[in-house]
């Protein structure tokens, strides 16, 4: 009987021992697990949760709790000449370390240019997840052109960021909105710089300019009605007009803004002159699109009044030789975050939300 009552605190120790031990291998598996998850799950789901903490939690909750919790963004501007052309740039560069993987926001035609509000604010929310951001003011866009060069110089403007030692041998990929996400990826099908980027993202952008022409013209796409926004009834036409070689083709376009239906818009295109199909085919995407290498993420509002989602899906539908991720969100308008989205519920945000977060994960799994 002694003899078991001394033995008793012996077992207790081995008992104490071994939880310990196992302790210790649960906290090194865990730190094994975090290790081998960090760089594909855990590091790309904290930049997506600041990312859309940035964007949604100032109008869905009141307060931007990413800027609680990160540092402010550096920013500054500078002149530079891209591509032969003498533009403004403005850049964000994250709260802290020195080299970081970039992103080229090609911005909408917004005519305030690298004033505008929500491209600032977007220039805000990538440094805060970790990217160094350039946000060139390409005349063209500024001024509401259809500038046949305008790909040749995006393409430019991305082999800039490429060659700086901010991003030497970090990820590198641009994210294009509007006209100008189009423009990107005409780009991306006809140059090595954008041809070799790691991903490109797309808000709105349209995908066949006959198509985009023939929907505003007509109100329609195709085989549903579209309204399209005032601006892009007002601007689209005369840029088309003024980017014709002749006036010839100059009076096909305004019969085609003018035509009765959409196969009418459609055919009046069609028949430009050999140098109006030119600039046409120049600036649309799809004929491109079998060139595409990167990855493309699209996301496109469905009820988007500058582009209509359908040019969104006929991109998805067309081949190209790399990914193509779609996702058509409710919470997010064009350029903005949706208006009375909290209206819809609690639980229509949560899925928006959840839907949007998977994926900014998979892009930002790429991005760096």
């Amino acid at each position: 009987m002694r003899l078991l009552e001394r033995s008793r605190p012996y077992r207790a120790r081995l008992l104490d021992r071994s939880r310990r031990d196992r302790a210790r291998l649960g906290l090194a598996a865990a730190l094994v697990l975090a290790g081998v998850l960090w760089q594909p799950i855990l590091y790309p789901a904290g930049k997506a949760v600041v990312l859309l903490l940035d964007v949604y939690s100032p109008s869905l909750l009141g307060a931007n709790l990413a800027a609680a919790i990160t540092p402010e963004p550096r920013v500054s501007e500078t002149r530079e000449t891209i591509g032969g052309v003498e533009m403004r740039v403005t850049w964000w560069r994250p709260g802290w370390g020195d080299r970081h993987p970039g992103i080229l926001i090609v911005n909408g035609a917004t005519p305030v240019g690298n004033d505008n509000v929500a491209t600032r604010q977007f220039g805000t929310t990538l440094a805060r997840a970790g990217y160094l951001v350039m946000l060139p003011e390409f005349p063209f866009l500024k001024e509401g052109r259809l500038d046949t060069d305008a790909p040749h110089v995006v393409d430019a403007a991305f082999a800039h960021l490429r060659s700086l030692p901010d991003t030497e041998g970090r990820p590198a990929g641009a994210f294009g909105a509007s006209v100008g996400a189009g423009l990107m990826l005409v780009a991306a099908g006809t140059y090595s710089a954008l041809g070799d980027a790691d991903h490109l993202t797309i808000l709105g952008g349209y995908f066949d300019m006959d198509t985009y022409v023939a929907a505003v013209a007509t109100r329609s796409s195709g085989d549903a009605t579209w309204e399209p926004s005032a601006e892009a009834s007002e601007r689209l036409p005369p840029a088309v007009e003024a980017a014709m070689p002749n006036e010839t083709d100059r009076t096909r376009v305004r019969r085609a803004f003018t035509a009765p239906s959409y196969a009418a818009a459609l055919g009046e295109l069609a028949d430009l002159s050999a140098e109006g199909r030119w600039v046409v085919d120049r600036l649309s995407p799809a004929t491109v699109w079998s060139r595409v290498d990167p990855p493309v993420f699209w996301i496109h509002d469905p009820e988007d009044t500058y582009e209509p989602v359908s040019e969104a899906y006929a991109a998805q539908a067309a081949s190209k030789p790399g990914r193509m991720v779609l996702v058509v969100p409710r919470l997010v308008q064009h350029a903005e975050v949706g208006a009375g989205a909290t209206a819809r519920g609690p639980l229509f945000v949560l899925g928006e939300l959840w839907s949007l977060l998977t994926f900014t994960l998979e892009v930002l799994r790429i991005a760096g």
